[in-house]
C-alpha cells in the first residue's frame, strides 16, 4: 500500500502546471522506503506505518514532497539545463529539514505515542515528610518539625 494519497501529492503541486490523477506506486514505494529507513533509528513504530492512514501526517508530507520533486524532475527534465527544477530542489530542501528536525528531536510526531512519553507529571521537590512545616502533622517523631518558624523570637 502507498504511504501517501494523490491528495497528499497534489497539495505540493501547482494546479495550473501539473496535477496528478494517480500515483506511480513503484516510485512512491522507493521514496517511502528511503524516508522510513532514515527515520527507523529514531522511531520504533515505522514498521506499523504501512499505508496512508497509519503513516503520521508529517511523514506523509515529507514523502509527498520527495515524490512531487521526483515528478517535477521527470516532467521538466527536457526544459531545464541541469535536469532538476528549482521547485523540486526547494521541496527536497524542506523535506530534508523536516527529517533533520525529526531525527534531532526538534520536531515530534503528534501521532507517535513514544514521542510524548518523556513528558510526565510535574515533579515537585522536596517531597519527604521532614519538609512538611505543619506543626503536629508528622507521623514519625524522628521527622521532627521545623527548627524555627517566621516570627520566632530568639
Amino acid at each position: 500500500m502507498a504511504h501517501i494519497d494523490v491528495s497528499d501529492a497534489n497539495a505540493w503541486l501547482e494546479g495550473t502546471k501539473l496535477t496528478l490523477t494517480d500515483l506511480d506506486t513503484s516510485l512512491e514505494g522507493q521514496i517511502s522506503t528511503q524516508i522510513l529507513a532514515k527515520l527507523a533509528g529514531t522511531f520504533s513504530t515505522t514498521t506499523t506505518w504501512t499505508d496512508s492512514s497509519s503513516t503520521p501526517a508529517l511523514v506523509r508530507s515529507i514523502i509527498a514532497m520527495y515524490y512531487v520533486a521526483a515528478v517535477y524532475d521527470k516532467h521538466y527534465a527536457d526544459d531545464v539545463e541541469d535536469s532538476s527544477s528549482n521547485y523540486a530542489s526547494t521541496l527536497r530542501g524542506m523535506a530534508d529539514l523536516n527529517i533533520a528536525g525529526l531525527l534531532d528531536g526538534t520536531l515530534s510526531l503528534a501521532e507517535d505515542p513514544a514521542a510524548n512519553s518523556t513528558q510526565g507529571a510535574p515533579v515537585f521537590f522536596p517531597t519527604d515528610a521532614s519538609s512538611d512545616n505543619r506543626i503536629g502533622f508528622h507521623e514519625d517523631p524522628s521527622d521532627g518539625g521545623p527548627a524555627f518558624m517566621m516570627g520566632t523570637v530568639f
